[in-house]
């Protein structure tokens, strides 16, 4: 017997079972039922199920339900009769939060990653080119205003020329679609480029990538990040040096 045959069966059955067959159709079905022993046995459940539950319906209720029923309302705060639904709408809330929690991360990181690598490109670019700077100037008072009159915010340019890190100048890199302002100082003949990045920025954790060393520290309106192929050590003493020196601006 295919599906639809079967399908076509249980309906049949059921109307009959509920007396909505013509005449015609119940005594053709009847026919059917003296010749299919599962067809009789599947009528005779739906029949005992109906008289069940007819008995159940014609049951008297226990004398003092109604007064238990009561009871048990006016015990509850009618604050309780909400609960399910909120717990329902915190569960639900909560299970796509910990479903998105991961990609949301995975997406933060790989905006991180690549934010890193252009500051990193940028610093590369700059070392590369016949000076790493479109403003040269050691002079603070010179390279904050310039940064001023190119960005919405310049960030704090302080002078580390007694730490061993002399002021060159500044630039204006892009990342994304965003110009951001880029202090560069010499340390011997190395570069060390600090880019100022906006707070909400995402950026990846200190790190090196071929072979240039990334530190960043959050102050003020910025994130700073300075990349540099000088040492690790004495690139963190740069980014002590710089933090001590702002803050006295």
């Amino acid at each position: 017997m295919t599906p639809s045959a079967s399908n076509n069966d249980d309906l049949t059955l059921q109307a009959y079972c509920d007396g909505e067959l013509d005449a015609a159709a119940a005594s053709t079905f009847e026919q059917r039922l003296a010749a299919d022993a599962d067809l009789r046995r599947q009528r005779d459940q739906v029949m005992a199920l109906r008289t069940r539950l007819r008995g159940l319906s014609e049951e008297a209720p226990p004398a003092d339900l109604t007064a238990r029923i009561r009871a048990n309302a006016s015990a509850r705060p009618q604050r309780q009769h909400h609960w399910p639904w909120r717990a329902m709408a915190a569960c639900l809330v909560i299970g796509i939060l910990a479903g998105s929690t991961p990609m949301w991360l995975l997406h933060r990181d790989q905006i991180s990653d690549q934010t890193a690598s252009v500051i990193i490109g940028n610093h590369i670019r700059g070392a590369l080119a016949p000076q790493s700077f479109d403003v040269a100037s050691s002079d603070r008072h010179t390279v904050k205003p310039w940064f001023a009159a190119r960005v919405p915010e310049s960030p704090k340019v302080p002078d580390l020329a007694q730490a061993g890190f002399a002021l060159a100048g500044g630039r204006i890199d892009v990342i994304g679609q965003t110009p951001v302002p880029t202090i560069v100082y010499k340390h011997a003949a190395h570069v060390v480029s600090v880019t100022a990045l906006p707070q909400r920025e995402a950026i990846a954790a200190d790190t090196t990538i071929a072979g240039y060393h990334l530190r960043n520290w959050r102050d003020g309106d910025f994130v700073y990040v300075a990349v540099s192929d000088i040492p690790e050590a004495d690139l963190a003493a740069f980014e002590r040096a710089f933090i001590a020196e702002a803050r006295q601006l």
